[in-house]
């Protein structure tokens, strides 16, 4: 008997055991996670793996066609697998687990097959095996790119229509809830990013557990905006899962928007807050951190600038005086304490209560009073 003889009749020994091969896969497969809490049932595992073992054990037999039949196994198992949200790793490491199972049988000493035999064709079984892998985790990556495009597009279709100009209905607001797949009742999370970050963003999004809470994306002109629903904490502070997305971006988030209907809002001031950051920003800035700046700044774009009424009525005193006293009163309304403000400017308390009288006396605010201490805040505090 030849030695192409002698592996074609110990590759069909062991085409007789495909079901007992298949069980012993399962067994090996299913402690992983990806694989236990996928909702991939037995049936589709054991159907799967029955087809990859009888068609990798028909090309280790050498036939042509059977190596194409190979293939097309390998892009339709990648294909399905992607569209099961199976993680890409967990299945190539589930595949060459085939590669020990096949071998075991191959080895067996029931078989009794020739050592030397085996040594030879080590390498083909590995090869195939491996061939197999690489077909599958290649139409994987296909499927799931177009899974994405398409994906992708119907998300932005609908973000379109939530955040154009014309308010949608109720009912507009529950169809496109429903085709973003979400609740239109969930408290989200919605942040502005620079666009420049949003591949970054984008691709950490791609990387999460395929049934982490999802995640919405939407370009809108300088920025990106990401729109997650909260399963948790409603105020601005980001979950570990959230801050993971922005390390070592800049993000501005809003203050939560309750329902579909207050992303809209809470769109608006995300953009805001991010269009105030100054270049360079790193780190998560929220409305409680800006607002100071970002109100004066637009009371100074409508002609109604806080800091001239200071500084025109701080025009009557001497420049150093005028000095001691911004100084005295940005100090205090940092600190709020006549004690802490004493004791960074190195002087009596009585000092600072007669500078802060001084300031009142000529702009008229009492920075110990609440509305007064706003107005000065706005106009020398930022």
């Amino acid at each position: 008997m030849t030695e192409d003889e002698r592996w074609r009749g110990l590759i069909a020994a062991v085409g007789t055991q495909l079901p007992e091969l298949v069980e012993k896969f399962l067994t090996r497969i299913l402690p992983d996670p990806a694989y236990a809490d996928s909702g991939l049932t037995l049936e589709d595992l054991r159907r799967s793996s029955f087809r990859s073992f009888a068609a990798m054990l028909a090309a280790l037999g050498g036939k042509a066609s059977e190596i194409d039949a190979l293939a097309d196994i390998a892009s339709e198992l990648g294909a399905r697998r992607a569209r099961q949200g199976v993680p890409l790793d967990s299945l190539v490491r589930a595949i060459r687990l085939d590669f020990s199972v096949l071998w075991d049988a191959l080895a067996a000493p029931a078989l009794g097959a020739d050592p030397a035999l085996l040594v030879e064709k080590a390498e083909v079984v590995w090869a195939t095996v491996d061939r197999f892998a690489a077909s599958v985790q290649e139409r994987y990556l296909r499927e799931l790119q177009e899974i994405e495009g398409a994906d992708a597009d119907l998300q932005q279709q609908y973000l379109t229509q939530l955040l154009a100009p014309a308010e949608p209905s109720p009912t507009d607001l529950s169809r496109i809830a429903g085709a973003l797949r979400i609740s239109p009742h969930a408290v989200f999370l919605v942040a502005a990013i620079d666009r420049n970050d949003g591949l970054l963003v984008r691709r950490r999004i791609r990387a999460r557990p395929p049934r982490d809470v999802p995640v919405l994306t939407y370009d809108q002109g300088h920025h990106t905006l990401v729109i997650r629903p909260r399963t948790a904490s409603s105020d601005e502070k980001l979950s570990f899962q959230e801050a993971a997305l922005f390390d070592g971006v800049a993000v501005a988030v809003a203050p939560h928007a309750d329902g579909i209907a207050g992303v809209r809002t809470a769109v608006s001031a995300a953009r805001e807050i991010m269009k105030d950051l100054p270049m360079g920003s790193r780190g998560v800035f929220t409305l409680r951190d800006r607002w100071l700046s970002i109100t004066a700044h637009r009371l100074s774009q409508v002609g109604c600038n806080p800091e001239s009424l200071i500084l025109s009525a701080l025009g009557r005193c001497s420049e150093a005086e005028r000095e001691r006293l911004l100084e005295a009163a940005r100090t205090f309304l940092e600190l709020g304490s006549l004690v802490a403000t004493a004791d960074r400017l190195a002087c009596h308390r009585n000092t600072v209560v007669n500078r802060l009288a001084a300031f009142e006396g000529y702009t008229g605010l009492d920075l110990q009073k609440p509305r007064d201490s706003a107005l000065a805040l706005l106009a020398i505090g930022g």
